[in-house]
């Protein structure tokens, strides 16, 4: 069983590109020891993020991210389990969008995604996209 988590968050602050850089860094790195793929998304001092991957670490990554003085207003969208990922096939399973072509590359990958017909896909690919369509 796959945990999904999806969550949309405010920045305490405006991060510069090299911060930033260094945040997913860390963040590729520590998801790719717990085998968690997903995306995150700053842009315009917001955060999005899919976690997915054991049930046991998303939950621990998801309790430490509600601590992260980085982050305030964390409102979690999606919670649940499913039997795929969805962003295993994307970017080597854990990407960081942060200029025009990442996210020319994200919306061709969720059109790809719309062709499987997964309602929890469908649900993720439309809270992304809603993102990604405000900023």
């Amino acid at each position: 069983m796959i945990k999904t988590i999806c969550y949309i968050s405010d920045s305490v602050e405006h991060k510069s590109i090299e911060k930033l850089k260094k945040l997913y860094q860390k963040a590729q790195k520590n998801n790719h020891k717990l085998n968690i793929t997903g995306v995150l998304i700053y842009k315009n001092k917001n955060f999005l993020q899919v976690l997915e991957g054991d049930i046991s670490s998303v939950n621990t990554t998801f309790e430490k991210i509600k601590f992260d003085k980085r982050h305030r207003n964390i409102f979690e969208v999606i919670n649940t389990t499913t039997d795929v990922r969805i962003f295993q096939d994307y970017n080597f399973g854990f990407t960081i969008i942060d200029n025009q072509e990442s996210i020319k590359n994200l919306y061709e990958y969720l059109e790809w995604l719309k062709v499987a017909e997964n309602q929890l896909a469908n649900e993720v690919i439309t809270m992304v996209e809603n993102f990604l369509d405000k900023l």
